[in-house]
């Protein structure tokens, strides 16, 4: 975040000024004070927001649109540097007036910004190579995963392992599964182990996580990294406590950058009355799990209910008022699964 006097405020705010510039609009927004919020700087006048994200591109849709509605907006003019074909095809799902300019830097004319396109979610297939280790995993006591591309096993929604491409010898990418839990703990475990992974090895980090990540436990990295995926594993081991008969994971809209990444994690199953279900898990407050939790069910299915499933803290009225907005409705569960008091120490 920007400081209110921060020089990549000011350089900010002159930013979005020229963009505003560009687009015709009405000459007082000139004199109209920038405000910073989060990852953007934003200017209301006449019940039009105009929003420029400065970071965190992908996640800003959620966040706009709460600052625009907190100001009395009933319209958001967006800028951005990258994601805009993503952002455009979230804002779709709204009953709110949403327009996201993609910024083209020209060595003449400087920063300008075009209208942009919805775009279509990505998709990568795995190969068949990876998926030869699938009863490998399964085998040494992990769930499978599959997202764009990734296959993964976890342990109570935590990656333990995953398929890699290695450059072999002759220069041929090959498969081979990888041991741990992130990039730097792989890269460890092969260091310690071998670049060959064992069933036995994998069993016993199976049963290290697994051992950390329940309800109660002592506070541990192994279960404060995605709690948003935990919560998922529990619920789809318990399915009614959203009123379904079956849950089972299903991949995000786009792919998680970091498995550090505090993002949402989805299901999909069938209710009680036979009605097919999405269902978004998040930890936190996320001003953007709505817009995320739309996409997917597009992508997933788009005729499905949606739920939102987070502690009951989580759910405010920011966020609920988006969800107020989406054409197709969606509905909130507050689970506390997590709170349940630590034990007592060894």
């Amino acid at each position: 975040m920007m400081t209110n006097d921060s020089h990549a405020l000011r350089l900010a705010g002159l930013r979005l000024r020229t963009l505003i510039s560009t687009q015709n609009a009405d000459p007082e927004l000139q004199h109209q004070q920038v405000i910073e919020f989060g990852s953007a700087v934003g200017v209301v006048s006449k019940n039009l927001a105009w929003v420029l994200l400065t970071s965190r591109h992908e996640f800003g849709l959620g966040p706009a649109m709460i600052w625009a509605l907190r100001n009395k907006a009933t319209a958001l003019k967006l800028f951005t540097e990258r994601n805009a074909g993503d952002l455009a095809r979230r804002a779709n799902f709204f009953d709110f007036k949403i327009e996201v300019f993609e910024i083209t830097n020209n060595a003449v004319s400087g920063a300008n910004a075009v209208r942009a396109l919805p775009c279509a979610v990505p998709t990568k297939e795995i190969s068949a190579a990876d998926e030869s280790f699938a009863v490998f995993i399964l085998s040494g006591g992990a769930e499978i995963t599959r997202e764009h591309g990734v296959l993964a096993g976890e342990v109570c929604g935590l990656e333990v392992c995953r398929v890699v491409q290695e450059t072999a010898d002759s220069q041929v990418f090959e498969s081979r599964l990888k041991i741990g839990v992130g990039t730097h703990d792989r890269e460890t475990f092969q260091l310690l182990h071998g670049r060959t992974a064992t069933v036995e090895s994998l069993h016993k980090v199976v049963d290290e996580v697994s051992a950390k990540r329940v309800v109660g436990a002592n506070p541990h990295p192994l279960n404060q990294l995605g709690r948003e995926r935990l919560l998922r594993h529990l619920i789809c081991a318990s399915s009614h406590l959203v009123d379904a008969v079956s849950l089972q994971t299903v991949a995000p809209p786009m792919p998680r950058a970091n498995l550090k990444d505090q993002v949402p994690c989805c299901a999909i199953g069938v209710s009680r009355t036979g009605q097919s279900l999405v269902v978004i898990f998040s930890i936190g407050i996320d001003p953007d799990v709505i817009s995320f939790g739309a996409d997917a069910r597009h992508a997933i299915d788009a005729q499905a209910d949606l739920i939102f499933v987070s502690p009951q803290r989580d759910i405010v009225p920011a966020i609920a008022q988006l969800a107020n907005l989406l054409y197709t409705p969606a509905r909130f569960v507050g689970c506390n699964l997590l709170d349940a008091p630590t034990r007592g120490r060894d």
